[in-house]
């Protein structure tokens, strides 16, 4: 028989909020919508079920424990309980309840029914596959059994991996000795070229004795099978861990098992078969570990900790299109145990945020390390430590993906509407809940440009509760506003229209919410006495009305107070927020839209290299959004900036200039070389971006030494880059010089003529950025068609007496 758990109603007549409260026997640690249906699991492992969205909850435990002793054939084994919720990614009613012990449990219908699974074995690290909804992949590690000990036989303790083509009724093993596994294929697209019964997997593959799981071992190889191992193809030699994404498969190989030293290979998927290469990036130190932590757009970010395995900072990477040229984007960021303090803006393309150490501090801790590995390797650090660095944290928010990291200009007034009066200070916010639990920065698809974060103004990040405070911001993180004092957690609804938080660093009965992006809030009590708020969620689709705030409650019985999980289910559809008006007017007087277009630093109204205008609604129109609303108005590119570049490999940026990292360009032709090769001028497009004309960084093309007059181009690429060398290292000097001396008086040599091509094209666009921010002045390097005509015309002009075939000819492209 169901158990219906005790269920308070409140009803708040004068707000005309319905708010349902429910009392479970724990905190929750996972939820999962298939639909109106809500499946939620506590702390101390029971399930509940939710018909109608939340409104009322049946607790589903005696149900889980009838039908695990039914699969129990000895009554002596334990059942355990549930742990975890893993919803198919084909059917999302389809769900899988893992549990503590030997049983699992299967439903097809979202909770409805019920199948426990006994594989004999605790199963762990489920995986479902990408379009086959009944096949299963997971782990499980072969225990020494009671028999074993008993009889005094030799036992080995070790990880298999085991294959269900049953949604979980039945399983055998495939591997054994199993460090890593994935399915092949990542969707039904790739299943176009990769079989979908492919399984990648890294495994010792003559495993004897106990074993052993470290972080890198060079006893594990790559593998992959498309017939579940009966026969199997070794992919990389002591590949030990690898990621698979829907563009690239990425292996890390062991290089040094005493210093734990790896190198990443990456290879692509769309055909099929892997082609590796090492990747090829600025740094050749040392590589303890890597964390790919975006590759949503068409390129790859990734942090690497180039100290010792456990230093807390990384340098993060950005690759070309290829994913196998990479180039240094952002120093001293904030390292996680996989990953790093950072974020992708959803629903914009090319913005992202990151957390770093201030550069003063991070030398000194990175000095410090370098000193203590002399001593002895990785010898006992002594000075500043590793949770010293997190008082200085800072945080840097990027518009280009990448190329440009700027810090956060902080609001100019409260909450209040009180001045902030702090000189040269920063907004810091907080991107993880890896360290303390303030809420962490939140985005989403729906409100485009909205994000909702905690954080402080100062110097530093700070994690004092009285420092920090609630901020928004409505144009993708430009600007920002402080919206609440204190922090608090928060969520997101009606396309952006719809705002509803609670605080989360005290105990507290009270929600608010706000229709207008902040500026009013509506405070109402859920409870009489105060509870601990541990999250705020609403329908996967961030659309409706109706929320569950969730936490935990100190409840007293009788004289003694125990613990109890929370759940609050609160709907403000019965406020009756009036329509919003004037979709077809948008931008217009009485219209409740508004036509906005994001912007980066430097081209206004241009990201990512083109002019992207939404229709969304207005901050202060107090009204509600209908489920569809067209968003997108017009695309049109942009005309390109210095926004729309990065430094390419071997250069760093360096006041808004990609540099060369050792100082000088590489000018070597390559090993296999036929008719021309190219030089990098230090910056390549970004991936993805569309921008067209406008600034152009051009590639230097050269002849091989193998064709004829390449002495000729030896001569010219050495004087232009001795002359570029000079003019970065004595640009006071020129600047003086070119204020004293008319243009035209300048003797017009061909060495002379290339500086004063350089110095124009640096100035122009100087002046224009200028005048457009006055926060951010990146250099632009715009061209004159016709001016470059005639420079090009100059430079490979030659004596009369002198032949010259035309496809040996020095060119730019």
């Amino acid at each position: 028989m169901k158990q219906i758990i005790l269920l308070l109603v409140m009803h708040c007549f004068a707000a005309n909020i319905d708010i349902q409260i429910s009392y479970i026997d724990a905190p929750l640690i996972n939820i999962h919508w298939c639909s109106d249906t809500v499946l939620a699991l506590t702390s101390k492992g029971s399930v509940y079920r939710s018909d109608d969205r939340g409104r009322q909850w049946t607790k589903m435990s005696e149900i889980f424990h009838r039908k695990a002793l039914i699969q129990l054939e000895d009554s002596d084994e334990r059942i355990g309980i549930v742990n975890n919720l893993v919803p198919s990614p084909v059917d999302k009613q389809l769900v899988l309840f893992t549990g503590t012990d030997q049983i699992a449990w299967i439903s097809l219908d979202c909770g409805k029914s019920i199948t426990a699974v006994n594989a004999g074995k605790q199963l762990r690290e489920y995986q479902f596959h990408p379009i086959e909804k009944d096949w299963i992949i997971a782990s499980a590690w072969k225990q020494c059994g009671s028999d074993e000990l008993l009889a005094g036989t030799p036992c080995v303790s070790y990880k298999e991996l085991l294959l269900s083509q049953d949604t979980g009724i039945t399983w055998h093993s495939i591997a054994t000795y199993v460090n890593q596994f994935t399915w092949g294929i990542k969707n039904k697209e790739m299943s176009k070229y990769t079989p979908k019964e492919r399984i990648l997997a890294s495994f010792e593959p003559q495993g004897k004795g106990h074993q052993s799981i470290s972080s890198w071992n060079m006893d594990y190889n790559l593998y992959y099978s498309d017939d579940f191992f009966q026969t199997r193809t070794l992919s990389v030699p002591a590949g030990s861990r690898f990621l698979l994404t829907e563009s690239f498969l990425f292996v890390a190989k062991v290089t040094s098992q005493v210093t734990q030293e790896v190198s990443l290979y990456v290879s692509g998927t769309e055909l099929g078969q892997y082609k590796y290469s090492v990747i090829d990036a600025d740094s050749k130190l040392l590589e303890h570990s890597y964390s790919i932590l975006d590759t949503s757009e068409n390129q790859v970010f990734m942090v690497v900790n180039h100290l010792k395995p456990s230093s807390p900072l990384g340098v993060i990477y950005i690759s070309d299109s290829t994913g196998t040229r990479y180039s240094r984007s952002l120093e001293n960021v904030s390292r996680l145990e996989n990953s790093a303090e950072f974020y992708r803006v959803q629903g914009l393309e090319g913005i992202y945020l990151a957390n770093v150490y201030a550069e003063d501090q991070a030398k000194i801790y990175s000095n410090q390390v370098f000193e203590s590995m002399e001593e002895g390797f990785y010898a006992q650090q002594n000075g500043f430590k590793d949770e010293d660095l997190k008082k200085y944290k800072q945080t840097r928010i990027t518009f280009d993906k990448g190329g440009q990291w700027v810090p956060l200009k902080p609001p100019t007034v409260d909450a209040d509407g009180k001045p902030i009066n702090c000189n040269k200070c920063q907004l810091h916010l907080h991107l993880s809940q890896a360290f303390y639990q303030f809420a962490p920065i939140y985005t989403q698809t729906n409100s485009i440009g909205i994000i909702v974060a905690t954080g402080s103004i100062g110097k530093y990040l700070s994690y004092r509760q009285d420092q920090v405070n609630t901020y928004l911001s409505r144009d993708g993180g430009l600007t920002w506003i402080e919206i609440k004092k204190g922090s608090y957690i928060y969520e997101i609804s009606n396309h952006g229209g719809l705002i509803v938080m609670a605080k989360d660093q005290e105990t507290t009965n009270q929600i608010v919410y706000s229709w207008n992006g902040g500026m009013e809030w509506t405070p109402f009590n859920i409870l009489d006495q105060k509870a601990e708020i541990q999250n705020i969620i609403t329908e996967p689709q961030n659309k409706g009305t109706r929320f569950i705030a969730y936490g935990a409650i100190q409840l007293e019985s009788n004289g003694i107070k125990t613990e109890q999980g929370l759940l609050a289910t609160i709907d403000l559809d019965e406020l009756h927020q009036r329509n919003c008006i004037g979709q077809e007017k948008a931008g217009e007087i009485g219209s409740d839209y508004e036509l906005w277009t994001p912007s980066g630093l430097v081209n206004p109204e241009c990201l990512f290299g083109k002019k992207v205008t939404y229709m969304r609604k207005r901050r202060e129109a107090a009204c509600y959004n209908p489920e569809q609303l067209e968003k997108i108005i017009s695309v049109t590119p942009c005309q390109c900036s210095s926004e729309d570049y990065e430094c390419d490999l071997g250069f760093v940026m360096n006041n808004q200039q990609c540099i060369p990292i050792n100082g000088t360009i590489n000018i070597d032709p390559p090993a296999e070389c036929d008719g021309y090769y190219t030089v990098s001028s230090g910056y390549r497009k970004i991936a993805g971006d569309i921008c067209e004309g406008g600034v152009e960084h051009i590639s230097m093309r050269f002849s091989c030494p193998n064709n004829k007059n390449w002495i000729m181009d030896w001569l010219v690429i050495g004087g232009i880059l001795f002359a570029l060398y000079w003019l970065y290292n004595n640009q006071e000097k020129v600047k003086e010089y070119f204020s004293r001396t008319e243009m035209r008086e300048i003797p017009q040599t061909k060495q002379e003529l290339l500086i004063q091509q350089i110095q124009q094209k640096q100035s122009k666009p100087q002046q224009q950025q200028q005048q457009q921010q006055s926060q951010y002045q990146p250099i632009d390097l715009e061209q004159n068609e016709l001016q470059d005509q005639k420079f090009d015309e100059d430079l490979i002009e030659k004596d009369d007496d002198v032949q010259i075939e035309e496809e040996a000819a020095h060119e730019l492209i």
